[in-house]
Order: C-alpha cells, then sequence, then structure tokens
C-alpha cells in the first residue's frame, strides 16, 4: 500500500551548523511543518521547489553565502517568503541587509523560539495569499483573452454581416420588415438625411441577467438570449416598433418612423405589456437553470432626431437627442417588471391604460424632478 503524501506545508530550512539545523527542524515539526532540511546554499538551490511556502536561511555558510543564495532563489521564485536566520545581531548589518536585500524578515539565532514559529507562520500565510493572489490574475487574464477574442471573432462577424446587407437586398434578415422595404423600394438616399420626428421610445433591460450570467455556462447564456431576442423581437414586429439594436441584454425600440402611427404611444405600451407577459413565461423555465430575472422598461415620447446615422463605412438606422436620454433613464429607474412612463406618453390614452403616478422622480442627468408613472395593466 502506497503511503499517501503529506499534506503538510513544508518548509525550506538551510544552515550548515548541524546542531542548528537539527534543533530548529525539530522545533517546526513540532509545529506541523514538512522541513525540508539544507547544508548549504547550493544544495538548497538544487532542492528548491513549487511545494515549499517559506524559506528559512543562515546568511554565513562556507561555499556560498546565505545573501547568494537569497538571489538564486528569489530569482527562481520572487513571491516566496525568505527570513534569513543568523547569528548576526549587529543592528546596522541587519538594516542594511534588510535595505538591499529585503526578506520577508530577520530572526536572530538564540532567540525565543516562539519569535521564529510566529515569523514563519506569517510568512506561509502570506504566500498563501500571494499564491491565490497570482492564481485568481491567472484565471482573470485567460477570461479577459477569451473575452478580447470573442470581441474580435464579433467585430469580424458583424462587419461581414454589414458589408453583406449593403451588397444585396437580404436586409429583412437583419432589420424590422418595414424598414427592408422601404430601404429596398425607396433607396438609401431617404434615410441619409436626418430628421427631426415626434416619436415614442421605449428602453427594455432584463434586471438580474449580468449577476446571473456570471454563474451561466456559456452555452446557456447565448440560448437563454437568443430565446429572450426571438420572442421580443416578434412582439417588436407586431406592433410596427422599429428595432434600433440590442445593447448586451437591452432593447431600444422606436415607434413612429419610417411607418409613421397615430397611435405610436399606445403601440408602444401594449408591446412593453405582452413583452412582460412573455418573460413571465419565460421566467419559468429560466430558473431552472438559475437564472431569476425580470424586464423593466423605460417609455418617453417627444421629438427625436432618427436617422441613418454613421460614418462613411458604418451606418446605424438609430435614434438620438434628449428624449430619448429620458427614455434610457427611466428605464434605469425602473424595477423588476415596471413599465414607467412620461406623461406625454399618456396623453391621450388614459382612459385604456391603469398607471399608479410616481412624483418627483429624480433621473440622472435629468436637471429637474418629473412625474412618471408605472403602467400597471390595460384598463
Amino acid at each position: 500500500m502506497e503511503k499517501e503524501p503529506s499534506k503538510k506545508t513544508c518548509i525550506m530550512l538551510v544552515d550548515d551548523n548541524t546542531s542548528v539545523l537539527q534543533t530548529t527542524a525539530a522545533i517546526l515539526e513540532e509545529e506541523g511543518y514538512a522541513v525540508l532540511a539544507c547544508s548549504g546554499g547550493k544544495e538548497a538551490i538544487d532542492k528548491f521547489n513549487d511545494g515549499i511556502f517559506a524559506v528559512i536561511l543562515d546568511i554565513n555558510m562556507p561555499t556560498m553565502s546565505g545573501l547568494e543564495a537569497f538571489e538564486i532563489l528569489k530569482s527562481k521564485n520572487p513571491y516566496v517568503p525568505i527570513v534569513f536566520h543568523t547569528g548576526y545581531d549587529e543592528k546596522e548589518k541587519r538594516a542594511n541587509i534588510r535595505k538591499n536585500f529585503r526578506p520577508h524578515a530577520y530572526v536572530v539565532k538564540g532567540s525565543d523560539p516562539e519569535q521564529l514559529l510566529d515569523t514563519v507562520a506569517g510568512a506561509v500565510e502570506s504566500y498563501k495569499n500571494i499564491v491565490e493572489n497570482v492564481k485568481l490574475n491567472e484565471v482573470l487574464q485567460d477570461r479577459n483573452r477569451v473575452i478580447e477574442e470573442f470581441n474580435r471573432s464579433l467585430e469580424e462577424k458583424v462587419k461581414k454581416q454589414v458589408e453583406e446587407i449593403q451588397r444585396t437586398s437580404r436586409l429583412k434578415r437583419y432589420v424590422s420588415p418595414q424598414i427592408a422595404e422601404s430601404i429596398i423600394s425607396n433607396g438609401n438616399d431617404k434615410y441619409m438625411i436626418n430628421a427631426k420626428k415626434l416619436l415614442t421610445i421605449c428602453f427594455a433591460d432584463l434586471k438580474g441577467f449580468t449577476t446571473a450570467s456570471e454563474t451561466m455556462k456559456s452555452d446557456d447564456t447565448v440560448n437563454l438570449l437568443n430565446e429572450y431576442f426571438t420572442e421580443m423581437t416578434k412582439l417588436i414586429f407586431n406592433y410596427g416598433g422599429t428595432l434600433d439594436k440590442f445593447i448586451g441584454d437591452g432593447i431600444l425600440v422606436f415607434f413612429g418612423d419610417p411607418i409613421p402611427f397615430d397611435n405610436h404611444a399606445e403601440r408602444a405600451i401594449r408591446m412593453a405589456i405582452d413583452m412582460r407577459e412573455k418573460v413571465q413565461e419565460l421566467h419559468k423555465h429560466w430558473l431552472e437553470k438559475g437564472c431569476n430575472i425580470d424586464i423593466c422598461f423605460g417609455i418617453n415620447t417627444g421629438y427625436a432626431t432618427v436617422g441613418n446615422i454613421g460614418s462613411s463605412t458604418q451606418m446605424n438606422y438609430t435614434v438620438i437627442g434628449h428624449q430619448v436620454n429620458i427614455a434610457h433613464r427611466l428605464q434605469l429607474e425602473a424595477k423588476a417588471g415596471q413599465i414607467l412612463v412620461t406623461a406625454r406618453t399618456l396623453t391621450g390614452i388614459k382612459d385604456i391604460v391603469e398607471t399608479a403616478e410616481i412624483k418627483n422622480v429624480k433621473l440622472k442627468g435629468i436637471h429637474k424632478p418629473i412625474n412618471v408613472y408605472n403602467v400597471m395593466g390595460l384598463k
């Protein structure tokens, strides 16, 4: 039967004095450490390995001094704590050694053994923390590399998709049907000129998704988002909304352009209510994957600039302006399940919507507090 490997913390002890070596080793072993005893610096360098959590090193040794051994051991592992255990008791000499070599600690031989044990315990704890931090940093670096590679791959894919859209008439795969039909039938020139129009803007976002995604498998995260975006897009198009963009797990939709609607505010609210109900259905099996997430909305009506905005190489059909910012701020203010709208959005449709007024809401970046309304449902 093979002997199980020792799980004790290993300390390397280096001293050319056999008596000191044996005595100190006995003290450390009695404390519960595994001791790798070496009678000189060269032996210590040869036997040094990753399993050593601290080194107790004599300074005055023949052939190779402790100071020389210190520099070589540190070149092998700059993090391992090294404690000088020596007979040098001159304050000036100790200060000079600390200044030039910066050991973890300096313990004079013949002093209280408890001092050495306390020093070693501190060194071991310090090294364990360093090792843990190094491992965490390596994990983070690996994740960052994966994310960077994913972003590069995603950017390349998006670029190719945009080029394909520009070269062909298969716009219906990528934009809402009404925009595709308008661009195909009228050409791009119509959308190169920005215009200010009365629109209803809606921001939707998943509350709790970021936290939930940290513990999810990447495949589950992608599948959940694909399912969510698929169902939401169906509802957006059903109500004649223009899908501006997906922002992480968020969605920006606006109503009133390029297809004008007299009831664009009503369409936006009805869409949000249906989206909320659909998410409640999806929520049941999302919980099975450990995702306790819900949707929230911010909706505002006002004049905003809409058009094909961007550069000569990259254009996006989008909406911008102060009224867009208000809708976004409302969404940030909304709690899970809430549909927060402005008074302007409710104009003309108060009779069909059940709301609860929230007074004097201070929105980030908006100077004056405003009254907003939480849409409970349709009357």
